[in-house]
Parts: C-alpha cells; structure tokens; sequence
C-alpha cells in the first residue's frame, strides 16, 4: 500500500456472533472473542441456561455464562476479571443455543 486512508468508524450495536471460527459478545463499545477450543463451554453453558434458568462455564481465564431475567436472557463472557454482558430475546437465545450445539 503506498497511500493513506482514513474512514470514519462508528460503534456497532449490540450483538453476539458464533460460527465455527468462535464466539463474539459485543455490547457496542467493547467486544470479547471466545476461540473455536472454548465452543464447548459456551454451548454447556447455554444448554444449562435454558434448563436451569443460569449457568457460569469456565476454561483457563476465559468466562461464558447467563441468565434468564423476564423475557430475556443476559449472557456475559470474557475473562475473570474482565466481563462484557449483553440481553437477548428467548428466541435469539435458543437459535444461539441450538447453533452451538451443533
């Protein structure tokens, strides 16, 4: 590259993403990335979530758990001492749930 760029960034919303890369929990300003070896954790974790109504996985630092609160569902991950949380709906939860367990 021999030029420059600049672009103007903007803060996304809230999201969470999983393929078979990882897990990302981004609550707009800051982000966390659990690998494709912590998979298995989050999907334990969402499947007691949805029985047990909560549940906190953990594997070396790295944290993923939630909640059931009303008609949401608040999930948090990231590392012992370093948590980012976001809610999502029931149903946005149990097509998380159901594509982690795959």
């Amino acid at each position: 590259m021999t030029q420059a760029v600049t672009v103007q960034g903007r803060l996304p919303s809230p999201y969470v993403h999983a393929d078979s890369r990882g897990l990302v929990l981004c609550n707009g300003p800051r982000c966390v990335y659990l690998p494709q070896a912590q998979l298995r954790m989050a999907a334990e974790a969402f499947a007691i979530i949805a029985e047990d109504k909560r549940a906190t996985r953990s594997s070396g630092p790295h944290v993923v758990g939630g909640y059931l609160d009303g008609g949401d569902v608040i999930l948090y991950a990231g590392t012992n001492d370093d948590l980012v949380s976001v809610s999502v709906s029931n149903a946005e939860f149990d097509s998380l749930r159901r594509a982690l367990a795959r």
